[in-house]
C-alpha cells in the first residue's frame, strides 16, 4: 500500500520532462514542494485526452483516491489498485483500458511496527522510500464522477509486491512507468489494459530511510519529513 507521497517538481518542470503541451490553471498550486501528500488531496498528473482523432498531453490536478462513475457517492477511498486484478475489478478495469495516467514523485513512504526501549508496545515508524538518481513516475489510474456539485476527478496508483530488497518494511509497493512506455501507457487509444499493464515495473534502486513520525500527522509538511532520522 502506498499511503503517502512526495512531491517536488513545478508546472514548467513537468512540461520539460513530460512534454506536456496542455496546464490546467489549477497547477501552479498544485505542484508545490509538497513532502506529506495524503489521500484526498489533489494531486499532479500527466494524462493524455482523445478529440477528434488527436490526443493532447495536459497536466491536470487529480483527487487521490479513485470514484468510480457508477459510484452513488463520491466517498470512494480506493487509493490503490492491484496490479494482479487492475483489469479485473469493475472500478478500474475501464480505466485501466482508456484512463491511464503518470503520477510524478520523489518518494513515497511506508510505516512499520518496531519494538522502542522503553515502550510497552511497538510504534508504527515510517520510512520514505526513493529511488537513486532519478524520479519516481508512478502508474495510476483516473475516473470521472458526476454529481450535484459538479464532477470530482480522481486517480489511484497501481502497486505490487515489493521487492525481496524492500519487503521488509511493507509488503506493496508502487508501479512505475519507464520512460520508453510513457507515450503508449499514456495513450487512449490503446484499450487493450493487459498490454497497457504489461509495461509496467516494480522501482529499482530504492534507498529506504527511517524518517520522522511526524509524518504521521496529515497537515504537517516540509523537506524536514523526509530527512533520515539521526541527520
Amino acid at each position: 500500500m502506498c499511503g503517502r507521497y512526495a512531491a517536488t517538481a513545478n508546472p514548467d518542470e513537468l512540461v520539460e520532462e513530460f512534454e506536456i503541451s496542455f496546464v490546467d490553471e489549477e497547477m501552479a498550486e498544485v505542484c508545490r514542494p509538497r513532502f506529506n501528500i495524503a489521500p484526498t488531496d489533489t494531486v499532479a498528473a500527466v494524462v493524455e485526452r482523445l478529440k477528434d482523432d488527436e490526443t493532447t498531453r495536459k497536466l491536470v490536478p487529480l483527487r487521490w483516491g479513485l470514484v468510480p462513475s457508477w459510484a452513488k457517492a463520491p466517498t470512494a477511498t480506493m487509493i490503490n489498485a492491484r496490479v494482479e486484478t487492475v483489469t479485473q475489478k469493475p472500478a478500474f478495469r475501464k480505466a485501466a483500458s482508456a484512463r491511464r495516467c503518470l503520477l510524478p514523485a520523489i518518494g513515497y513512504y511506508e510505516w512499520r511496527k518496531e519494538e522502542v526501549e522503553g515502550s510497552a508496545k511497538p510504534i508504527k515508524q515510517p520510512y520514505f522510500l526513493s529511488p537513486e538518481g532519478g524520479p519516481l513516475v508512478m502508474a495510476g489510474l483516473y475516473e470521472f464522477w458526476k454529481g450535484p456539485g459538479g464532477w470530482v476527478s480522481s486517480t489511484t496508483i497501481i502497486t505490487t509486491e515489493a521487492s525481496d530488497e524492500l519487503g521488509w518494511v511493507h509488503d506493496r509497493m508502487p508501479m512505475t512507468v519507464p520512460p520508453d512506455s510513457w507515450d503508449d501507457w499514456l495513450d487512449p487509444r490503446l484499450t487493450d489494459a493487459k498490454v497497457a499493464v504489461s509495461m509496467l515495473q516494480a522501482p529499482v534502486a530504492m534507498a529506504p530511510r527511517k524518517v520522522s513520525r511526524a509524518v504521521s500527522h496529515v497537515g504537517t509538511d516540509g523537506p524536514e519529513l523526509i530527512e533520515p532520522l539521526g541527520e
